[in-house]
């Protein structure tokens, strides 16, 4: 099996998420995509960097309003007034609500369906 892998992982590095109401540590940290990497290779399986395929392949599964958000969400919700240091929603407008949110806010919990997986600055 191929495994496909890239140092620049290693920026995605969520310090919190929410259960059930509590800020926690994140379990999705460097440490753990370092550990799985060696587990891959131990079992001997390829381990490849990816390619570079251009936005065409992301536009062809995903809306242009979910990859404008990716690509501007930390940035923009550190212009809010005292942000957080990661995206982490806390309203989830409905997806078929009449319009699409205008705000970071609104549009975070719009496409992070929960509050597992923030963004950071290298997500």
């Amino acid at each position: 099996m191929k495994v496909v892998y890239s140092e620049t992982h290693a920026g995605h590095a969520p310090r919190h998420f929410l259960v059930r109401g509590a800020r926690v540590e994140n379990p999705e940290t460097p440490a753990r995509a370092t550990a799985l990497l060696a587990a891959a290779r131990a079992a001997g399986h390829e381990i490849v960097a990816p390619g570079d395929f251009g936005p065409g392949p992301r536009a062809l599964v995903h809306t242009p309003e979910y990859l404008r958000f990716l690509e501007t969400a930390h940035a923009r919700w550190q212009e809010l007034d005292d942000p957080s240091d990661e995206v982490i929603p806390n309203v989830h407008p409905r997806r078929r609500a009449v319009s699409y949110p205008s705000g970071i806010v609104g549009q975070a919990g719009y496409h992070m369906t929960d509050t597992a997986c923030p963004i950071g600055p290298g997500t």
